[in-house]
């Protein structure tokens, strides 16, 4: 039998015997000979390899024939407790990363290669340094958006401009409104942004933020949008109260997955709570309604006693649980709410907390849990 010696074979096949290597095998067989460097350095066999920059020096790595196909980096991580704010620990880099002439070398490389789509760690740095536009030709390669540190008012309008008006990669956006304050931005501007996405996630909203609130849910309700998921955390301030019923049904039921939370304090009484509740129900027992999943963990089981059960089995029927933590039932356990007393009050019921922020409603069947 012969033998093929490997310097033997046709050039494509070596090159699919070297892309088969684990990168850290590709980089020792870059090292035989001159053929098989050239070999290694196609960018399509390091597109998956995650290039670590932890230094100014390392942003030269960047610039190798190989990683300029890449999709991933990942920055130093080592932090530094420095200040606090508001009774929070703010903490900062100490690698010269962190500095202006880091930032600005590393956005200027990453900005050289289209296909990097995501930086990690890149979200707990201070870029209030970089040029507006530098910073948002960089960011919009990304495919999710974190807003949780303060960036300058420039840097704000310019992202949300290019994520609103132009085609990116951006799919997801996550908001934290304690730490990302944006009060100058546009409420049109700023529906327009987080609208263009597939997925929406918001936490901490403030009052300040009601009208750029009131903007996105007409514009979701007109169906100009891109977006399917939404995510809303509320802690302090109840926005929903500020929608109308109607354009926060129709709204809700042009998205396939809705999640909304809030602590009872926030969301008790004296915003038709239930009213506004039982718009978006009976929108997405309709044929036209687009959503395959809801979760409303603001209510209560006094609130759910007060909805329609023959809506609230309907909906059931359709997408399953639409309360957090609520049994896990199936709609058709749902027939003993009929037997529950209608004149019953939110005064009039104690709740039987049985652990987790679960309580035990009487009257609906054993297995059924309410979050509290």
């Amino acid at each position: 039998m012969s033998c093929t010696h490997i310097s033997n074979l046709p050039e494509e096949m070596l090159r699919k015997i070297l892309k088969l290597l684990p990168h850290v095998d590709l980089m020792t067989a870059m090292l035989v000979c001159k053929s098989w460097q050239e070999k290694g350095e196609d960018p399509a066999m390091w597109k998956l390899f995650m290039v670590t920059v932890n230094t100014r020096d390392d942003i030269q790595k960047l610039r190798l024939p190989r990683f300029q196909s890449v999709q991933t980096i990942q920055l130093c991580s080592t932090l530094t407790e420095v200040s606090m704010e508001g009774g929070y620990e703010i903490f900062q880099h100490d690698c010269d990363l962190q500095q202006p002439d880091g930032l600005r070398d590393l956005f200027q490389a990453i900005s050289a290669i289209p296909s990097i789509s995501e930086i990690d760690g890149i979200w707990t740095y201070d870029l209030r340094a970089l040029e507006p536009g530098l910073y948002a030709s960089a960011m919009t390669r990304l495919t999710r958006l974190r807003f949780g540190r303060k960036l300058t008012e420039e840097q704000i309008d310019n992202i949300f401009t290019v994520v609103a008006e132009e085609n990116t990669k951006v799919e997801e956006i996550f908001i934290d409104f304690f730490w990302f304050r944006m009060d100058k931005l546009s409420p049109h501007l700023f529906a327009s942004a987080v609208t263009k996405v597939k997925k929406l996630a918001m936490f901490g909203p403030m009052e300040s933020d009601q009208e750029k609130f009131k903007e996105m849910f007409k514009m979701v309700k007109e169906e100009k949008i891109f977006l399917k998921e939404l995510i809303i955390s509320l802690y302090y301030y109840n926005l929903l109260a500020s929608i109308e019923s109607d354009i926060l049904g129709t709204a809700l039921n042009r998205l396939e997955d809705v999640y909304i939370k809030g602590p009872s304090h926030l969301m008790g009484r004296g915003w038709s709570k239930v009213d506004k509740v039982t718009n978006i129900l009976r929108k997405l027992v309709r044929d036209d309604s687009k959503l395959e999943r809801l979760e409303l963990t603001f209510l209560t089981r006094t609130d759910i006693v007060k909805i329609d059960p023959e809506l609230v089995r309907q909906v059931i029927k359709k997408i399953g649980e639409f309360v957090e933590n609520y049994s896990y039932m199936d709609y058709d356990e749902w027939d003993n709410v009929d037997d529950i007393d209608e004149d019953i009050g939110d005064d009039d019921v104690e709740d039987e907390v049985i652990g987790d922020g679960a309580v035990e409603v009487e009257g609906i069947g054993d297995d059924v849990l309410l979050q509290n």
